[in-house]
């Protein structure tokens, strides 16, 4: 009864909390009960996040848990731990099925939050963390490989944004973007525990994550939930409304990743893209 009251709770938060961002979009209407499925990363499955489900590091109060309450969806959630783009196409990940196997005809909504660990954004980030400045962590990295994974990014998330819409062809798709590790001031950002140069370095791998995203919406039908921009002032730094963790994680979520609150916060950036309207 307890987690029952909970999700209500959070549901009635999100609504209204989306209630003035969509009033002037064109709402996307899904029946109660249709099918959604959720795909993607880390980002998506919510590792620390109570409660978690199996071994992939999926919560039960993730944003795509938390949308489909809110709807009265019913999820199939293949969000995964370490997954790349590959393994939502083509590539089995922990010998289960390419994520895009749940895709069917009769799919009303997909979500999807990935690209960060095909261009190494959060493990090179988990790599230079608490290293000392000296050591000029990401000069390390393979800064080329790094690079030309970079600018590949937006065809390959475009592709698989084609592709998910090939297996559902009457689906909303929407494409939910990192919330912003590195604020506007990030190199002041103690919580961080990153060198000043290893900070910029990761930053700009963030901002050319977040541009990927943003082109491989700009020329298809897929919305996009754009956390990054608006997680300014709610980074690891922010001493209250924390959407995602420094190098050290807080009651909720592993380090460098989305806590609780910003797993609501995501859920309500999904809402307010599709108008948060059902029937």
């Amino acid at each position: 009864m307890r987690k029952i009251t909970t999700c209500v709770a959070v549901c009635c938060s999100l609504f209204a909390a989306t209630a003035a961002l969509s009033q002037e979009k064109a709402a996307v209407t899904l029946i109660q009960g249709a099918k959604y499925v959720a795909l993607g990363s880390s980002f998506a499955a919510g590792p620390g996040v109570a409660t978690q489900l199996g071994s992939c590091g999926r919560s039960d109060h993730n944003y795509p848990h938390l949308v489909a309450a809110a709807l009265d969806l019913t999820l199939t959630d293949v969000s995964c731990n370490g997954a790349t783009i590959p393994n939502i196409v083509n590539t089995s990940q922990r010998g289960a099925a390419p994520q895009i196997d749940a895709v069917s005809s009769n799919t009303a909504l997909v979500t999807v939050t990935i690209g960060g660990n095909d261009i190494r954004y959060t493990s090179s980030t988990f790599a230079c963390a608490g290293t000392a400045p000296d050591e000029a962590c990401t000069t390390n990295l393979d800064q080329a490989a790094i690079g030309e994974a970079v600018k590949q990014l937006p065809a390959q998330l475009g592709a698989m944004l084609d592709a998910i819409q090939a297996k559902a062809p009457q689906a909303s798709i929407v494409l939910v973007a990192y919330p912003r590790v590195f604020p506007i001031d990030a190199i002041n950002c103690r919580e961080l525990e990153l060198s000043s140069n290893d900070t910029i370095y990761l930053a700009a791998l963030g901002r050319r994550l977040e541009e990927a995203f943003v082109s491989a919406t700009s020329s298809r039908q897929s919305l996009i939930a754009d956390a990054y921009v608006l997680a300014e002032g709610h980074g690891p730094c922010a001493m209250t409304g924390r959407w995602i963790n420094g190098a050290q994680a807080t009651d909720t979520g592993i380090r460098f990743h989305p806590t609780a609150e910003g797993h609501m916060e995501m859920a309500r950036l999904v809402l307010a893209a599709l108008g948060s309207t059902s029937e």
